[in-house]
């Protein structure tokens, strides 16, 4: 067989005795034998196997991961419900397991030893069976849930009771939450559910901290676990964002204790800034990821308990209050706006000839009252109230619209109805009863109101129109010629109803010891010949001749702001309720209107209405007498825009550093990752026979500097066949002296290889990769292919 011809070197190798020198690489071992490995690969057998001081401290940052994914039901629950449920469920468990595995540990198998004395792959992990930690586990979960969470039901004691309750919890807690106003009280039966999901995954993590060598593993169960907040909170308030960065940084810590590196003391101080900075960026930039939109809500396809309420219409006690003027209703203090003018009762928007009453489904809540939907009133200004009942009958609590959250004493079952904002105890409120509430009261725009349209639903503005026996009621036919005659000159709805208000407040007086009612008999005789009344037939008839007019109308039942005393507080008395119509508009929402006058008025004088700001009557008295505006205002907050012309409700400008760099440092490593794949293929699918042939050998080439070979160019292929059979071994080895020959004849010969030689080479090049693959740690591989220099060396 004749001598290959050598490749050109670009440095000499200095001779060595007969063969080239080898001491620019590492010490290579004797040729392996069949039953052996690579030397490299038995290397790595010394660091395989995690101690168990390691896999004890790991469990620091496991609790840490299940503490985080527990704190993601704080958008469901208040925290001082749930930290005290999260401090159970994350360190009982975990020490539970500690204990566990110590005691059912000490009967292990001694850890083996490779013949150099390396120690097993499975030495200082548990070999004990699972089944007695999952048996002693529930046993001490059912236990801890009946002593703390049930204890009033088997008194304190697992008893047949607490574990029907519990059970009963479990399976009703889901869907009581999802048909529940975020936050949800804290009561134990929805309480259980948190305990048993973070128990579970802190359970099950610190198990597989201990058990198994996978550095991300233990992880898995409390990110799995913090599913469930994020499916159950959609609608709560808050953000999970910095929860999501505090499990990126402790999963971070995670990966870097169970790192089968060794930790030095400089590793863990450079270390420990990194995962602190992965989960402060992680919860900073996580609400301004783009092309994050509304998430689902299961709340859209989850129907809950319809609650109606099954209480007096306060409109029908508007009559007994006023007879009883000086009786003491309730008192309130305000802090925040002072006045708020009104305080609501309760919302009456069905009505069906004979009565006013409430449509309102009522479901539990926190304390929490969601803003309407669909609407922006425009500003607003905040109310902070406490209210101390004296003597109010019915089931509903007065506050000022619109309230946002509401606290009452534990133990009082609090219902809102998420439509028109009202509250409700569902039973008879007793005297003393005190709770705060914060309301936003909204503050119109005056040119809105003048082009907004009304909103489109049939059922504000129904009307029974036929008797029982189905023939036309003519009351309805005279109630609209009397609109349109109270209205006459307008043009657009507002104007309508306003002018409507005032022609009722104009031409009616108000009498406090009117007759009660407000049927369509009793409002025909306001109208046409009675022409007084309280607050009861003013609401109702503007809202009936409004309906008529197709202006979607309810009727509001409240009380007037009463009178301040000495310490500051406002008493509210009987003789301060007062009834109104709203009307709502699109996209503004429900707005008030006053037609009851101030005081009783003689020949029909104009007077202040009751229950209306001065300053929102000369509003209202500059747009009845004007015309409609000729185009749209812009929307509140339309014109607020930052000196680059973005608007204000933007990204703030720290985000796009941060971002950017981000950004940039993904498209790099993205491209230097897809960069060796590109010229791997372009060389393995190259139409030449010969280039492929080369192709493979400079892949192979590559792929042995990774174990060694200096990226110098300066060695033969005869060298580098050599250093490949004494580094790899086996059959991956043997035929690299035979490739190096078959290179040089075609790289300086001029041979041509046929297909077959080249897909030969390249089979042999796939061979020597997998053992590459195997042998060198996949982070020493990642960190030499995002080096700048290998990417524009490969580029």
């Amino acid at each position: 067989m004749s001598t290959p011809t050598r490749a050109t070197r670009t440095a000499p190798l200095p001779p060595q005795g007969d063969g080239p020198r080898w001491d620019w690489a590492a010490p290579a071992p004797t040729a392996p034998g069949p039953a052996e490995r690579p030397a490299v690969t038995r290397a790595n057998d010394a660091v395989a196997g995690l101690s168990r001081a390691r896999r004890l401290w790991s469990l620091l940052p496991v609790a840490v991961l299940t503490g985080a994914a527990g704190y993601g039901f704080a958008r469901i629950f208040a925290p001082a419900d749930l930290l005290p449920v999260l401090a159970v469920a994350v360190l009982g468990p975990i020490i539970l397991s500690v204990v566990l595995s110590g005691l059912l540990g000490r009967g292990r198998r001694p850890a083996a030893s490779g013949p150099a004395g390396v120690q097993a792959r499975g030495a200082g992990r548990p070999t004990t069976a699972l089944w007695p930690s999952v048996l002693l586990t529930v046993v001490a979960w059912i236990a801890v849930v009946s002593a703390t969470l049930f204890r009033e039901a088997g008194g304190g004691l697992p008893t047949g009771p607490a574990l029907r309750a519990t059970w009963s919890a479990l399976l009703d807690a889901p869907h009581a939450l999802l048909s529940t106003i975020l936050p949800a009280p804290g009561d134990p039966e929805l309480l259980v559910l948190p305990h048993a999901v973070v128990w579970l995954a802190a359970f099950t993590s610190a198990e597989l901290a201990l058990r198994t060598r996978a550095p991300l593993l233990p992880a898995l169960p409390a990110v799995l676990a913090f599913g469930f907040p994020q499916v159950l909170g959609v609608d709560g308030p808050g953000s999970s964002y910095p929860v999501v960065g505090a499990l990126a940084g402790a999963t971070a810590l995670l990966v870097l204790v169970r790192s089968r590196a060794r930790l030095s003391l400089r590793g863990v101080l450079l270390g420990l800034p990194v995962v602190a900075v992965l989960g402060l960026v992680a919860g900073l930039l996580g609400p301004y990821v783009p092309g994050l939109g509304a998430p689902y809500d299961p709340r859209d396809v989850v129907t809950p308990p319809t609650v109606r309420p099954e209480s007096t219409s306060p409109l029908d006690q508007v009559a007994a209050w006023l007879r009883d003027g000086d009786a003491k209703v309730f008192t309130v203090r305000t802090d925040g706006a002072g006045d708020a003018g009104n305080y609501r009762l309760a919302v009456l928007d069905t009505y069906n000839g004979t009565t006013w009453s409430s449509s309102a489904e009522l479901t539990r809540t926190g304390g929490r009252v969601p803003a309407e939907k669909g609407v922006d009133p425009g500003r607003t200004k905040k109310l902070q109230q406490r209210f101390t009942v004296q003597s109010l009958p019915g089931i509903w609590l007065p506050v000022a619209d619109r309230p946002a959250g509401v606290s009452v004493p534990e133990g009082t079952a609090l219902s809102v109805d998420p439509d028109s904002g009202v509250l409700s105890t569902g039973r008879r409120i007793p005297s003393g009863l005190t709770y705060t509430a914060t309301s936003q009261v909204p503050l119109y725009d005056d040119d809105r109101l003048g082009y907004a349209a009304v909103a489109d639903d049939p059922r504000l503005v129904a009307l029974p129109r036929t008797d029982p026996a189905g023939r036309p009621i003519a009351t309805v036919t005279s109630f609209r010629k009397v609109a349109e005659r109270a209205t006459q000159g307008s043009t657009y709805p507002y104007q309508q109803a306003v002018q409507l208000a005032k022609w009722l407040s104009t031409n009616y007086r108000y009498d406090p010891e009117a007759l009660p009612g407000h049927t369509y008999r009793n409002l025909e005789f306001f109208l046409t010949d009675g022409k007084r009344g309280t607050s009861e037939q003013f609401a109702a008839s503007f809202a009936v001749l409004a309906r008529t007019l197709g202006l979607p109308t309810r009727v509001v039942v409240g009380f007037r702001a009463g009178k301040r005393t000495a310490g500051g507080s406002w008493q509210v008395r009987g003789q301060d309720v007062l009834a109104w119509p709203e009307v709502e508009f699109k996209g503004i929402g429900w707005v008030p209107f006053y037609p009851t006058p101030g005081k009783a008025s003689q020949g029909g004088s104009s007077v202040a209405p009751a229950g209306q700001s001065k300053e929102r009557q000369d509003d209202d008295q500059r747009i009845s007498e004007g015309s409609r505006p000729s185009t749209a205002p812009h929307k509140p907050g339309a014109e607020k825009t930052t000196a680059g012309g973005a608007s204000g409700s933007g990204l703030p400008a720290w985000v796009y550093a941060p971002v950017a760099l981000a950004v940039l440092g993904t498209a790099y490593l993205l491209y230097a990752l897809w960069v060796p794949y590109r010229r791997r293929a372009r060389r393995r699918k190259d139409p030449d026979a010969g280039r492929r042939v080369l192709g493979a050998w400079q892949q192979i080439v590559e792929r042995l500097t990774e174990i060694g070979l200096p990226a110098t160019g300066a060695h033969t292929a005869e060298e580098v066949a050599a250093f490949g059979s004494s580094r790899l071994g086996g059959a991956a080895g043997e035929h690299l002296p035979m490739l190096a020959g078959l290179v040089n004849e075609v790289g300086y010969a001029g041979r041509i290889p046929d297909p077959a030689s080249a897909n030969a080479a390249w089979a042999h090049c796939d061979a020597i990769e997998r053992t590459v693959l195997r042998t060198v740690p996949r982070r020493t591989r990642l960190i030499r292919t995002l080096r700048l220099s290998a990417v524009r060396r490969r580029a």
